[in-house]
């Protein structure tokens, strides 16, 4: 979609697309990670090094500060509870490193992985083993700071996980995610960094084992001709059936970039009618007129090609998605 998104950039920058617009579409994507059915209790489990007290003069720039663990934890339980994918979902208040050692992410063996599954009775785990902010200062524009660059303070945020099924001789997967936040430095404070990196870490992990809802943006033509002009009036009154019959009128009646055109936007009308294979049809067809036409370097060809593709990762996760949601069939 990125490439999509700057071709219509490069389009519009052109003026010779004028007649591109765009609408949002809620998809429901794949976790990165599948699971058996069966697995359908899973524990949030705090493996971190607990924040050693720091008093105000420490330093707050270009130092690296602990999150704490257990407030991670507890708001990753809360995510993945609010995505419905599993039926249980529990957060233990033990830690599990109570030596206070600062060394690498101690590994649970598969006698304490099958202990703590059996103790809180799920059928997997998924442990926080680190989660840590890497202050810096910096300078950027804001939305206030206009042209001018004021003092920022970037956080580098790293956390790290490990899932546990139990039977298994090592952890079933490992996950290192990172992401950076900003803040302004004026009054800024330590609490105010841990605070706020504790929303974003516990928002990191949550894709990696739930499917979650993801807005895209889909474009179409509109313009150029009475059908077309008819068919973005019925959008804006949300009237599908009488856009489509309006770029079937056009699809059926044009040649080459008006025929492109209708084409593309009669794919997205069978997108958002569940029919992806007829959606990839439209553009496959489309071309291979534009490149017997010998239009590959056209707006409508580079746009196409775009939407094919996208439209083929679509369909690879669609059937991950069916896949991961056949629990819900049982």
């Amino acid at each position: 979609m990125k490439h999509l998104l700057l071709l219509i950039a490069v389009c519009m920058s052109l003026g010779s697309c004028s007649t591109i617009d765009y609408l949002s579409v809620d998809t429901l994507m794949p976790a990165d990670v599948s699971f058996a059915p069966e697995v359908k209790r899973v524990a949030i489990l705090n493996n971190t090094v607990s924040p050693a007290e720091e008093s105000n003069k420490a330093p707050l720039l270009n130092t690296t500060l602990q999150a704490e663990g257990k407030n991670v934890c507890e708001r990753l339980a809360e995510y993945i509870a609010n995505a419905n994918y599993f039926e249980q979902v529990i957060i233990s208040d033990s830690m599990l490193r109570t030596d206070g050692s600062d060394t690498q992410a101690a590994i649970l063996s598969p006698r304490q992985v099958l202990d703590w599954t059996r103790d809180l009775q799920v059928d997997m785990l998924f442990v926080v083993d680190d989660a840590s902010i890497q202050t810096k200062s910096t300078f950027a524009y804001t939305t206030d700071s206009g042209e001018e660059r004021v003092p920022v303070v970037s956080g580098a945020l790293s956390l790290e996980t490990h899932i546990y099924l139990p039977g298994r001789d090592r952890p079933f997967q490992h996950f290192l995610d990172r992401d950076t936040i900003y803040w302004e430095a004026d009054g800024l404070t330590r609490k105010q960094i841990r605070e706020d990196a504790v929303e974003y870490l516990a928002q990191l992990p949550v894709s990696h084992i739930t499917p979650l809802w993801d807005t895209v943006e889909r474009y179409y033509f509109r313009g150029g001709s009475i059908n077309m002009r008819d068919a973005a009036v019925a959008l804006r009154e949300n009237d599908w059936e009488l856009a489509r019959q309006s770029w079937e009128a056009e699809y059926h009646t044009k040649k080459g970039k008006n025929k492109a055109r209708a084409a593309f936007n009669l794919a997205l009308y069978h997108e958002m009618n569940g029919n992806s294979s007829q959606a990839m049809s439209y553009l496959k067809d489309s071309l291979q007129d534009l490149e017997k036409s010998g239009k590959t370097a056209s707006t409508e060809w580079l746009l196409t090609k775009t939407y094919l593709e996208e439209l083929q990762h679509k369909d690879m996760a669609r059937q991950k998605l069916d896949l991961q949601m056949k629990r819900f069939k049982q």
